[in-house]
């Protein structure tokens, strides 16, 4: 029935109407089972719609490789807000919570690896390496009009990881569908410093972004 009902707010949105809820009401547009679990932890009632935004575009306007961490600052806030996009002026009662996570690692952008074999590379590069992963958060609260956005930087060192480690990390079930470099699984054994699990969102930054806006349940 819950699904039926995203279902039906998904072809909605696609046709460009006006959705209005009866109650204020948290959409929360990604995909991500961590983040939908993120939200559940914390006691929050949300509705799970993926944004319709190709972000290809976007991707392919930035550099990925020579970069800084301001312009990968940008990069991660850009992508962000464009999820929004779609929901703004369209969705009455609601608070909409957008999402994206790459890592910084020696001026490279690394983003879900997707295949094995860019899995196997991009931990092969990350190998003994600090790496900074950057969760940015935009959130858009209908009756107030605006935007918001944050970025949690969580910084990461790791050991040099054995060519069987890395083997192991590309066969873990979440691997290719995660970015960030969650100190998860394998990997987080070989994670130097006390870094934080990255679950793609950080909570206290978007519950603060929310109530700026003014939204209350």
């Amino acid at each position: 029935m819950i699904q039926s009902r995203v279902n039906n707010l998904n072809d909605r949105l696609s046709r460009g109407e006006i959705i209005e809820f009866a109650k204020p009401t948290i959409i929360l547009a990604s995909a991500s089972p961590r983040r939908a679990k993120k939200l559940t932890e914390h006691g929050i009632e949300f509705i799970q719609i993926k944004s319709p935004v190709d972000d290809s575009e976007i991707n392919e306007q930035f550099p990925h490789e020579g970069i800084n961490k301001r312009q990968q600052l940008k990069y991660v806030k850009k992508m962000a807000l464009a999820k929004l996009q779609p929901f703004i002026g369209k969705v009455k009662n609601g608070a909409v919570i957008t999402c994206d996570t790459t890592a910084l690692c020696d001026g490279r952008i690394l983003e879900k690896p997707v295949t094995k074999e860019k899995c196997r590379e991009q931990h092969e590069f990350i190998s003994g390496k600090t790496a900074y992963t950057y969760n940015a958060m935009a959130v858009y609260w209908e009756p107030s009009g605006k935007t918001r956005c944050a970025v949690e930087i969580i910084k990461v060192k790791f050991k040099p990881l054995p060519a069987e480690v890395i083997e192991i990390i590309c066969n873990e079930p979440e691997t290719l569908d995660c970015a960030g470099y969650r100190r998860a699984g394998a990997l987080g054994a070989y994670v130097v410093n006390n870094a934080p699990l990255s679950n793609g969102i950080c909570m206290p930054l978007v519950l603060k972004m929310l109530k700026k806006l003014g939204f209350k349940k």
